[in-house]
């Protein structure tokens, strides 16, 4: 089977699971999504301590990481709960980033502290968005946004991309490809508002569509950073022909987080 026949296949048997989890919201989509953190969790983990070794072998380490999805969970019982993992994150960089090793290896608290920052408060900002007023409407506007920017980006930069956006990171993201997905994702915003009814007139909803792009695209270049940090050209190989669940989350990570502030100071 084909890269392309498992990438639609992986598509094809989670895409229907993910809106589905996404329209129930709740305790079914915290759970799903923490679930979902705790694989990348392993991911981020294994990709940063052990690569050359089965990810299964960062098991042993469950009570570090297993922080960040349940930073995850925990936004859906009360969002100031979130501060928790800022609380652990600190922990773990105080330990990590002492000038001494008497602790012993100080690598591996810094990757803790970075893996809860990254992987439990970010993506805790999707629970957070859906559980707000008309949360269905505004999970759906970021993630089809999203998607929009990447697609918009891929579509262009494969058509007319010349110019390297940064070569030393991502060598196949161009400044032609990052201009469709700029154009894509801020069509996309308008569009989707109208659609789902939010109430937010077109001369608001122009802050969120203007910093969608360009956190979708920071989000991209952070994750392919990592890769290149980490030797690795995919996270893991726990989904098909997609790479793992880092690989499929990079750009929401960004979007949501900015999608959440602009909801709570009342921007939109």
């Amino acid at each position: 089977m084909s890269n392309l026949q498992l990438r639609l296949l992986t598509a094809a048997a989670g895409l229907p699971l993910i809106l589905a989890v996404a329209w129930i919201g709740g305790w079914t989509f915290a759970l799903v999504l923490a679930g979902v953190g705790l694989l990348a969790a392993m991911e981020f983990v294994h990709g940063w301590l052990i690569p050359s070794m089965p990810i299964r072998q960062v098991l042993p380490q469950l009570p570090t990481f297993i922080i960040a999805p349940a930073v995850v969970a925990a936004a859906h019982v009360e969002p100031r709960w979130v501060l928790g993992g800022f609380v652990f994150a600190g922990l773990f960089g105080l330990l990590g980033y002492l000038p001494t090793n008497a602790i012993g290896p100080r690598k591996p608290y810094r990757v803790y502290c970075w893996c809860v920052l990254y992987l439990g408060i970010l993506p805790a900002t999707f629970v957070l968005v859906r559980d707000v007023e008309q949360g269905r409407e505004w999970f759906f506007l970021g993630l089809l946004s999203t998607f929009a920017v990447d697609t918009g980006a891929y579509a262009v930069g494969r058509l007319i991309g010349r110019h390297k956006m940064a070569p030393k990171i991502s060598p196949k993201k161009t400044w032609e490809g990052a201009a469709g997905g700029i154009i894509a994702g801020i069509a996309a915003v308008f569009a989707l508002n109208s659609l789902f009814e939010t109430g937010v007139a077109a001369s608001t909803i122009w802050h969120f569509a203007i910093a969608v792009p360009p956190a979708a695209i920071i989000g991209d270049l952070v994750e392919s950073w990592m890769k290149r940090r980490m030797g690795v050209k995919a996270a893991s190989g726990l989904l098909p022909g997609h790479g793992g669940f880092m690989d499929r989350l990079d750009s929401l990570l960004f979007v949501f987080p900015v999608l959440y502030v602009f909801l709570e100071l009342r921007v939109l």
